[in-house]
């Protein structure tokens, strides 16, 4: 793990590596990239998709300006190609993983490389990463609540094909059932809905 990038806030100055994989800070250059994913109805299933590129960056300035997010690029390490497999400078944006709103987690990747098994290597590394780093939790999450453990919402398994990968995802990493919350009905405007919440607990806790 290294740190990079000096006028990005310490929440988002870090850098590190997976076999495959590699999670650099989110920058407001990567607009087009993240766009890419957020405007894909395949990978965006859950809400409206942006349809501006000016979207993506709001969002991506937003994870910038406070230290209650840790997002990161996700790039391949072995190859920099677009998506028509021609040679790049810049290795293309293939996902986005990291904290949502810690200790909310959450990631996507272009559908281009899904079957790779990355997702699950990313969220691997990425709860290493978090607990070798911050091993009593992330200090942007209030004293007052439990530090130990991250948690992640996802669609209901008869939702969508993406649901059901995430929760696969989820339980390889250790992740487990742990209830539902109530979230906004997007296709139902002024309705919610109640979505399973997932949590995986800090190496040295052992869950009550």
């Amino acid at each position: 793990m290294a740190g990079s990038g000096d006028n990005l806030p310490a929440a988002h100055n870090y850098t590190f590596k997976t076999e495959r994989l590699l999670f650099r800070p989110l920058r407001l250059d990567d607009t087009e990239g993240v766009f890419a994913l957020r405007s894909d109805p395949k990978v965006f299933y859950w809400k409206d998709p942006d349809s501006k590129e000016s979207q993506s960056q709001t969002w991506i300035q937003e994870r910038l300006e406070s230290n209650c997010y840790l997002s990161f690029v996700v790039e391949e390490l072995s190859d920099a190609r677009d998506d028509h497999g021609k040679r790049t400078d810049k290795p293309p944006v293939i996902g986005v993983m990291g904290g949502t709103h810690l200790p909310e987690i959450g990631y996507m990747f272009r559908p281009s490389v899904w079957g790779r098994g990355y997702a699950t290597e990313a969220l691997r590394g990425f709860t290493k990463f978090y607990w070798d780093t911050f091993p009593e939790g992330h200090p942007s999450i209030p004293l007052a609540d439990d530090r130990r453990y991250l948690e992640a919402v996802t669609g209901t398994a008869d939702e969508a094909p993406q649901a059901s990968a995430s929760i696969a995802v989820l339980k390889k990493c250790g992740f487990r059932y742990w209830g539902e919350q109530k979230a906004e009905d997007f296709e139902n405007p002024g309705q919610t809905v109640m979505l399973p919440v997932w949590r995986c607990w800090a190496p040295n806790h052992t869950e009550l």
